[in-house]
């Protein structure tokens, strides 16, 4: 039976719009039926859900979309540049897989038409005299020949140190077990006693001024917990510092095949610790005395073993600031300067295979005069 409205029957309108429900079925073929199960308390019912044909004209815009991407990048796959975005993309994933290293700096001095040769009165046989503030080699011999360093080596000890104290309080005791080599060794030592304790600035006095392999050991204990493990620490400062013709096998300089420098590469360290205020400081002194202890209540009074051989004030026209001597048999006598003229300009001097004490001296003393003007 059909409901009247308005006296109408429409019972034919609901009949037409099912046959219309019907036709639009057969043009949504592509959207097949969608099976639901419904599963109500007590009875398995099928719910059939149809697609609907905004989603099917949905997908073909995009694909329409990323078909016109494709052609207004060239046909190469690559979506266009944003306009405003700076950034390269690929530059940003080469920076993230290779980070980009920072440029390597030259710390050596250069070689110039002016640069001399060392007259035959100067007895060492190889030298270098650097102007620090033109980074220009005034004059040279035999620079680049790789040479024992002896105690020179203390001046790469105490820069490498600085690099990792951060307590100059912090102390350290020493024991027979490592004052005792030294000694059979018959190496020059500071003076610390068995069971003697020293502070991280006492030690680098000690490494210098007298030249003492004790001092050095201490340090390196110190700081790496053992000489072995320090002298690697040095190596890598050394390789920081782009050094070609330098590797070290102990703190203290003494001889080892396998332990050598240049003077063009022992210039470089002593530039280096003149930049550092502890360094030059210690470099620069005479005499020094180290804290009181028990084993010496009135400390251990320290000299230069540089300057017990001239004041420096010798060389005409400038003067030797501070530095470093060194000598074993094997490497002859050596010396590793630092001075300014009286026109305020700053020189390093290195010598090394020196003929005897005196000589060496000498050498620095005519070298400074010659070429630090």
């Amino acid at each position: 039976m059909s409901e009247q409205f308005n006296n109408k029957d429409y019972g034919d309108y609901f009949s037409a719009v099912e046959k219309s429900i019907e036709k639009n079925s057969q043009i949504e073929k592509a959207g097949e039926d969608y099976i639901v199960q419904v599963k109500p308390a007590q009875k398995t019912t099928k719910k059939t859900v149809r697609l609907r044909p905004w989603i099917y004209i949905t997908a073909i815009i995009l694909v329409l979309t990323i078909v016109f991407v494709m052609i207004f990048s060239g046909g190469n796959g690559e979506l266009p540049q944003i306009e405003g975005d700076t950034q390269d993309v690929n530059s940003v994933a080469s920076r993230v897989e290779k980070p980009e290293e920072k440029p390597k700096v030259n710390y050596y001095a250069e070689y110039t038409d002016n640069t001399q040769q060392i007259a035959s009165d100067v007895a060492s046989g190889s030298i270098i005299v650097v102007n620090c503030d033109t980074n220009e080699v005034v004059a040279a011999r035999n620079a680049t020949e790789r040479c024992y360093p002896a105690s020179t080596t203390k001046i790469m000890t105490i820069l490498t140190a600085v690099d990792y104290i951060t307590d100059y309080d912090k102390t350290f005791t020493f024991s027979y077990e490592i004052t005792d080599p030294f000694h059979k060794q018959g190496a020059t030592m500071a003076g610390f006693a068995n069971e003697e304790t020293a502070n991280m600035t006492d030690l680098i006095y000690g490494a210098i001024l007298p030249s003492g392999a004790d001092a050095t050991a201490g340090l390196a204990i110190a700081v790496a917990g053992s000489e072995e493990e320090f002298v690697k620490l040095m190596n890598k400062k050394a390789q920081e510092l782009g050094l070609k013709g330098t590797h070290f096998m102990n703190a203290s300089g003494l001889f080892d095949k396998n332990h050598y420098t240049t003077t063009e590469d022992m210039a470089i360290i002593v530039r280096e610790a003149m930049k550092n205020e502890l360094c030059r400081k210690v470099l620069s002194t005479y005499q020094y005395t180290t804290a009181a202890t028990a084993q010496h209540p009135e400390g251990i009074p320290l000299t230069s073993t540089l300057f017990s051989y001239m004041y420096g004030t010798e060389p005409e026209g400038s003067d030797i600031l501070g530095g470093k001597t060194g000598f074993v048999n094997e490497s002859g006598y050596c010396i590793a300067s630092f001075g300014k003229s009286d026109g305020g300009t700053n020189y390093v001097c290195v010598t090394l295979k020196g003929a005897g004490h005196w000589p060496t001296v000498y050498d620095q003393i005519n070298l400074y005069t010659r070429y630090a003007k």
